[in-house]
């Protein structure tokens, strides 16, 4: 059974990886109109619409294998975030705190853990953590991200939506944008309901 996201299209964009899709033959065609259609919205110049497609393929070409890429987009010149949606078959072995992140040894502070509630998912975690990466310059001080996860263990899958950043004052700005997102996943049992393919 698939997932479902009925995110909001005036803030989020789905990112695609599979070619064709939804009318646009390839990636270029598909970022060229994405760029298109925000340059027309903001005015944007030559340079900040090169910044922006090349943004956009690499949020196409970065995407790993089984995830399924959100990007915040609502002002694109103001801040971008990214969500990576996954899905796996429950394992035993795996344990909701290997899910939610929460042993991370880089972390610079105990982790987070809230109870969350999706629409469509029930009942889930998230946890909200802070972690020190080690810098380029071993005399620096080691970067800190925000890393945020939204896990749901249902009876046949592990549903699991992800989000970090090392600008801290976006990463937190953010977080209702991201909360709601979450909340929008759900499973889809007949998928004749699906209109279109999004995110799958």
């Amino acid at each position: 059974m698939p997932l479902r996201v009925d995110f909001d299209r005036d803030l989020w964009l789905y990112i695609p990886t599979e070619w064709p899709w939804m009318g646009y033959p390839t990636l270029e065609s598909w970022r060229d109109a994405v760029v298109a259609a925000l340059a027309d919205a903001y005015g944007y110049d030559a340079s900040i619409r090169d910044w922006l497609s090349a943004t956009l393929e690499g949020m196409v070409r970065g995407a790993g294998e089984g995830e399924e890429r959100f990007a915040y987009m609502a002002r694109p010149h103001e801040a971008i975030g990214v969500a990576s949606l996954y899905e796996w078959a429950t394992l035993a072995e795996t344990s909701l705190d290997d899910l939610l992140g929460v042993a991370d040894d880089a972390s610079v502070r105990p982790p987070v853990v809230t109870p969350i509630e999706g629409a469509g998912l029930g009942p889930g975690t998230k946890a909200v953590r802070f972690s020190g990466e080690a810098a380029a310059d071993s005399a620096a001080a080691p970067a800190i991200v925000g890393v945020a996860h939204w896990v749901w263990r249902l009876p046949d899958r592990d549903v699991i939506l992800i989000a970090g950043d090392s600008d801290l004052v976006r990463f937190d700005e953010l977080q209702p944008a991201f909360d709601d997102l979450a909340r929008s996943i759900s499973v889809v049992a007949d998928e004749s309901a699906l209109e279109e393919r999004s995110p799958r």
